[in-house]
């Protein structure tokens, strides 16, 4: 039997990783009846210390414990290459996990047939998503816990116990958005909406503007069957307008603190469990990777590598084996739409690494952008499953595309940037205002090509900066984490009969500011000496891993918050291993001129635009992004599963208030004692296709409100002409282990794999053919049900 070099040894003292003990050969390899033949090598791991406490491990019935030994696995082979032993061709496993720490999985929400794998223990409660997650911890628990550990849930372990000492609030992301679910916490509370959901974060995609006067939401007359709520106001579907009601009771109360829930609206209750299973995910990926519904730069898949040619000073395909230029990448505007199910590493913004999987599942589904302007959205269908190295953000599209005439761009970059000057909500989940102002508060907000979410750290452009009053390009040396995002109301009206739930709305980002720039920092806190953060403030400030790697940052404004509109921010604030991959630099203002331009390009061809205004206000993402279409799936004017008379009887008998006419309305697939040929509930199948999910995360819904302002001062943008936004549909995603990470797709029997630009075409891996890859296009705020013609909101 040949043995690995590191095989007699045992993993985690806290001198070496290894100690000298010798163990027999049991201890190395199993041969007898363990699960391993001869060719796996079997470390065993030092068990005197683990913090991991079987307490926190879930208890609801629809956990399980799989088999762990892929965990057990990539934990090894992590341990042996960061120790420099690992042997390539040699399948290394640890015998078990440290004590206290277990595996668990349970179904996926969009799938209940495909089980998500999660490992669970931390003292903290919250669950690690993948064996890279955890291995840091395990690292520090293979130490000794000699050192400080570097692992997300052991950082707000130690905030959380700051907070406990001290009575602060914690900084960085709030408790609104949460890492993972408590151990115990049912599922079935709605936590939030997906990527992109449209302004009127209640409403179906589409719904009409029109409302009428009616009762509030409760009990009907006499006679009404049960589960008819009748409201107040509601649109042309029947659906009660929870905001209106909101303005109404604040009117009568003066003060209102409400979370915002719409129990009688399909597209909220389909989407609600989604949105929060996206968020959670956002939580804990790197901020350089790109979201779903975001607007990308990408080509199809090439050979070599991207370097920056000094002759004609662009970037071209070099390839290191012939030492020769290729040519120009052929770079277009697409939208994301998947994401991979296998995890992601910093080395894949450049180069493929090993992946298990083929690019169906371990990259990125890439659609190319049709004319937001136009009827022609043929585009949709060229779409490519493409690596990380092949996608590039679509704010810095002047330094990729440098050295390109204008005539040679695909014709998906300018309709692109015709975007760039939109904006949608994404999950309004609190109601909160002092009459007769209120303010709605989201967790996301898609601005021109990005989304952005509490927590965040975004740059922010110069004060002041525009790029024709200046030849020179100023630093941008300000970054934000964002604390709030709301849509404030100013002079709510609380007539039934108003289309407007305000006089004037304005959208305001809110948090501390944070900058690399120590004069800076002593100009904004008024000529004190500027204090740098300790790293473990960093640490702490940022959700973002390695943020120290900007060098010393500075409070500004001595630590206060600031509000700040849209139109003061660039785009997310990626790690500095990232930046420098990227760009080979860490300078914050690389897309600084780009985006500007853009927006100013915008503002000029957008036809949503009115004349006089600078932001294009959408209800969701799809409707910003003027698609029809997304993973397959319609989520614009032509789809055909748009039945609310449906929708809702099926609403009614999940709440057991259904009658005989509800019954027959749901349109179950067959009658009683008649044998069914179809699976599932008809009428909940076509919901998750086309919720809000897709059309808030993307938006599409044709009421959108042209939104114009000059964001960068506080002025309260003009009276809009349409109601407060509608939904759409972003595809859910959950968190599992490394090789099953779900992203947001329409269901794999409807999207075929592959197009000539992908490689493998329809390959389907072995584990996962009796498993959906994504989940339904369904509630992530990407998209939204066939729209309805509606009126616009715009801003000053």
């Amino acid at each position: 039997m040949a043995f690995h070099p590191v095989n007699t040894q045992v993993l985690g003292t806290p001198q070496s990783g290894f100690n000298s003990q010798q163990p027999s050969s049991m201890d190395a390899t199993q041969s007898d009846s363990g699960d391993y033949d001869e060719q796996v090598v079997v470390i065993p791991i030092d068990h005197s210390f683990s913090d991991g406490d079987s307490k926190t491990w879930p208890t609801e019935e629809r956990f399980g414990r799989p088999d762990n030994t892929y965990y057990r696995q990539k934990l090894a082979e992590l341990w042996l290459k960061k120790r420099g032993a690992y042997v390539p061709g040699v399948i290394s496993v640890i015998d078990e996990l440290p004590d206290g720490y277990a595996v668990f999985d349970r179904p996926r929400l969009s799938d209940p047939n495909t089980r998500d794998k999660f490992l669970w223990g931390h003292p903290v409660g919250n669950y690690f998503t993948s064996s890279i997650m955890f291995f840091p911890h395990f690292d520090y628990l293979m130490s000794g816990g000699t050192t400080k550990c570097a692992c997300e849930l052991c950082g707000k372990l130690e905030r959380r116990q700051k907070d406990a000492a001290t009575g602060t609030a914690r900084r960085g992301r709030p408790p609104g958005r949460p890492v993972g679910r408590p151990p115990g916490t049912p599922n079935t509370t709605p936590s939030g909406r997906p990527p992109g959901r449209p302004p009127g974060s209640g409403r179906p995609r589409g719904r009409p503007p029109t409302r009428g006067p009616g009762r509030p939401p409760g009990p009907g007359r006499p006679g009404r069957p049960p589960g008819r709520a009748g409201s107040a106001v509601v649109d042309r579907e029947g659906t009660p307008d929870v905001f209106k009601f909101a303005v109404t009771k604040l009117k009568l109360a003066g003060v209102l603190d409400n979370a915002i829930s719409e129990p009688f609206s399909m597209d909220w209750r389909a989407e609600e469990a989604a949105m929060k299973e996206y968020l959670e995910t956002l939580d804990v990926r790197p901020s350089y990777l790109p979201r779903l519904g975001e607007l990308v730069l990408w080509t199809p898949d090439f050979d070599g590598e991207l370097v920056w040619n000094t002759q004609t000073q662009s970037i071209e395909i070099y390839s290191p084996t012939t030492g020769k230029w290729m040519d120009k990448p052929q770079w277009r505007a697409g939208v994301v739409g998947q994401i991979p199910t296998e995890e992601t590493v910093l080395q894949d913004l450049v180069e493929k690494t090993d992946k298990k999987w083929d690019l169906n599942y371990s990259g990125f589904r890439v659609e190319t952008l049709p004319d937001p302007n136009g009827t022609d959205k043929s585009y949709s269908l060229h779409y490519g499953y493409v690596a990380l190295k092949c996608i590039k953000p679509f704010n810095a599209f002047e330094l990729f595309l440098q050295g390109t005439p204008r005539e040679k761009l695909h014709p998906s970059v300018e309709y692109a940037m015709t975007i760039m000057s939109s904006f949608s909500l994404l999950h309004k989940y609190r109601f909160v205002g002092t009459w007769p102002n209120a303010s709605i508060h989201c967790r996301g907000i898609f601005i021109g090509a990005e989304l952005l979410a509490v927590g965040d750290a975004v740059r922010l452009k110069p004060r002041g900066y525009r790029v024709e009053d200046s030849a020179q390009k100023p630093p941008v040396v300000d970054v934000m984490v964002v604390k709030e995002i709301r849509l404030e109301l100013i002079e709510c009206d609380d007539d039934p009969k108003s289309k407007q739930l305000a006089e004037k709305y304005q959208v305001r980002i809110s948090g501390k500011l944070y900058t690399p720039d120590m004069q800076r920092a002593q100009i904004s806190n008024n000529g004190q000496p500027a204090r740098a953060l300790p790293l473990h403030e960093v640490m702490d400030v940022f959700n973002t891993v390695g943020m120290g790697g900007y060098g010393e940052w500075y409070e500004l404004h001595s630590g206060a918050a600031v509000d700040i509109s849209q139109d003061m921010i660039l785009g997310r604030c990626y790690e500095p291993d990232a930046m420098k991959l990227l760009f080979n630099s860490l300078t914050l203002g690389y897309d600084l001129q780009g985006v500007l331009r853009a927006r100013e390009y915008s503002r000029s061809v957008d036809e949503r635009i009115s004349e006089g205004k600078t932001w294009f206000w959408g209800d969701f993402r799809t409707q910003t992004l003027g698609i029809d279409s997304l993973n397959g799936e319609d989520v614009g004017h032509y789809s055909e599963s748009r039945d609310v008379k449906m929708w809702m009887a099926n609403l009614r008998i999940l709440d057991g208030t259904a009658n005989q006419a509800d019954i027959r309305a749901a349109k179950q697939p067959a009658e009683l004692g008649r044998p069914s040929m179809k699976t599932g509930t008809a009428g909940l199948a076509e919901i998750g296709k086309t919720s809000k999910l897709v059309s808030a995360g993307l938006g599409a819904v044709d009421t959108s409100n042209p939104v114009s302002s000059e964001e960068e001062s506080s002025e309260e943008s003009e009276r809009p002409t349409a109601l407060l936004g509608r939904r759409v549909l972003v595809n859910e995603k959950s968190e599992v282990e490394d090789s099953e990470m779900e992203d947001f797709t329409a269901r794999i029997d409807q999207l075929r794999g592959g197009t000539e630009e992908t490689e493998g075409g329809d390959y389907v891996p072995e584990s996962e053919q009796n498993s959906n890859r994504n989940t339904e296009v369904g509630n992530t705020g990407l998209s939204s049900f066939p729209p309805k013609h509606g009126t616009r909101m715009e801003f000053d």
